[in-house]
């Protein structure tokens, strides 16, 4: 479902910097992949381009057998509402909106009617165990809630797969956990899922792992044992009991 070939990225003429050098992957669908990398390893320019949010210098990108590398802006903008799904560290929902309204939003772009796009919006809060919080707005959620509300946010519109840069780099190690056990659900269930990350325990959740170095692709592998999500969460719930209200895990 996922295609690149040669992909290079360069900022700057008269001293270029190499973000990324020739980069090669092949992603099939249902696939758990993690990209791994220190700071300056390029892994975030590489999830900029996967995600349409930038273009490669050189190479070429084909998503859902479609080159995507030479689009305009415009059609960059259509790929990512209908075939991207994405989660980032910092949430980025809307603060003077409820979850639901939150939710909806990708579908608002998609033109769908009002009560057809409510509609889903509280399915999906409901699959992510939410429903009963609809109505709050973000600073009346946890971490954790908050994250979840970007995790339904990010599936409302059915996309190609889910893309999460760092998701649980804000959150506390329980909740952190909570999520991930909630990723490794919709994978199970057929989600493909590409996650961005730098912590080596959480990239031993996914299936596979590619390592990047200096804009290079240096290791790809398969991680014939992940961790699984749910007996990590009940590991750190034995050893750190909550202070306050459990957050909502699994469904």
């Amino acid at each position: 479902m996922l295609s690149l070939r040669g992909i290079a990225k360069t900022y700057g003429t008269a001293r270029p910097v190499h973000a990324l050098r020739g980069i090669d992957i092949d992603i099939s669908p249902g696939e758990y992949v993690a990209i791994m990398g220190p700071s300056g390893s390029g892994k975030s320019t590489l999830m900029n381009i996967i995600g349409c949010l930038d273009r490669p210098t050189s190479g070429s990108y084909t998503l859902d057998g479609r080159d995507v590398s030479q689009l305009t802006d415009d059609q960059l903008a259509v790929v990512r509402n209908q075939s991207i799904g994405f989660v980032f560290q910092t949430f980025n929902l809307l603060p003077r909106q409820t979850a639901l309204r939150n939710v909806e939003l990708p579908l608002i772009y998609r033109g769908a009617p009002p009560a057809k796009r409510l509609a889903t919006a509280g399915e999906v809060l409901e699959r992510v165990g939410l429903a009963q919080w609809a109505h709050h707005r973000p600073n009346q959620l946890s971490g954790g809630q908050q994250q979840r509300v970007a995790i339904a946010r990010a599936l409302v519109a059915r996309p190609s797969f889910l893309l999460a840069d760092e998701p649980t780099g804000n959150l506390d190690s329980r909740s952190g956990q909570g999520i991930m056990v909630l990723i490794e659900e919709l994978n199970r269930e057929g989600m493909t899922v590409l996650l961005v990350t730098h912590d080596e325990r959480i990239a031993k959740h996914a299936g596979r792992v590619i390592h990047l170095l200096d804009g290079c692709l240096v290791r790809d592998e398969t991680n014939h044992a992940p961790l699984r999500a749910a007996a990590e969460y009940e590991r750190i719930v034995r050893e750190s009991p909550p202070a306050g209200t459990a957050e909502v895990v699994g469904t």
